[in-house]
């Protein structure tokens, strides 16, 4: 690879995944608490692409890939006048002449640019639906809720699958997350929680009686009652009142 390519390339890595940082993008994909190891990496990833850069410009390489630059011309050891003429020639042919490279390897930066100009969504329905109302076997959450109404839709989920709604009942909740629609044309209040980035979500999702499918991830906040479900494994509440909500900053559930 071209010297002043690779430096470039680091450099533009750097710059979107500052950026990406600084601006809460990253939360889209991994964990809050991986922000200071991605500052850490985009500085290194700066700091080397502009060193490279620099050294480039300052000395710049004649191994540039063509072969004239590789005949010695002066000394014991020159070339004649016909091999370098001949050099100059094939150089032409193949587009290195005069170390005028083609500047396509340059199209790499393209991809890189695209994460900070279109950021991909975060994990949403689509994913949700996919894997399926059945809740996650993960460990089973214990011990009393804690005060108020407010609930994690993950806790509530695991508490409803796999703890016949122990602590539950009779109990006014309230869950926050984006609407997943059903099959049968109900719906399910989702989360999706991560243990390290995206690659290894899963989501929880609790069926909803009582209450119209708002539009597909759409963010709300779902006040009612633990109600048993008939399908093992999974999760359902009868809703008294759904109201929407601004997405949160962080997506995902850690």
């Amino acid at each position: 690879m071209r010297r002043d390519l690779g430096a470039g390339l680091l450099v533009v890595v750097g710059l979107v995944l500052a950026v990406s940082t600084l601006t809460g993008g990253y939360l889209d994909y991994v964990r809050p608490s991986h922000r200071w190891w991605l500052l850490a990496t985009a500085a290194l990833l700066l700091v080397a692409g502009s060193a490279g850069l620099f050294g480039w410009a300052r000395r710049p390489d004649p191994d540039d890939g063509s072969r004239a630059a590789r005949l010695h011309t002066h000394g014991p050891l020159a070339a004649t006048p016909e091999a370098v003429a001949a050099a100059r020639e094939a150089d032409r042919a193949s587009g290195t002449d005069g170390g005028h490279r083609p500047a396509v390897g340059w199209l790499l930066v393209v991809p890189v640019l695209l994460v900070l100009l279109v950021p991909a969504s975060p994990l949403g329905s689509w994913a949700a639906a996919r894997q399926g109302p059945t809740v996650p076997a993960t460990a089973v959450t214990s011990g009393p809720l804690p005060p108020g109404s407010d609930v994690a839709v993950p806790d509530y989920a695991v508490r409803a699958a796999y703890d016949g709604g122990r602590g539950l009942a009779d109990r006014d909740v309230a869950l926050v997350g984006f609407v997943t629609p059903a099959d049968d044309g109900g719906w399910y209040v989702t989360r999706t929680a991560i243990s390290c980035c995206a690659a290894d979500a899963r989501s929880y999702l609790v069926a909803v009686d009582g209450v119209p499918a708002p539009p597909r991830d759409t963010w709300v906040r779902v006040l009612g009652r633990w109600t048993p479900s008939a399908t093992p494994a999974t999760a359902r509440l009868r809703a008294s009142a759904v109201t929407a909500v601004p997405v949160p900053a962080a997506p995902y559930v850690t």
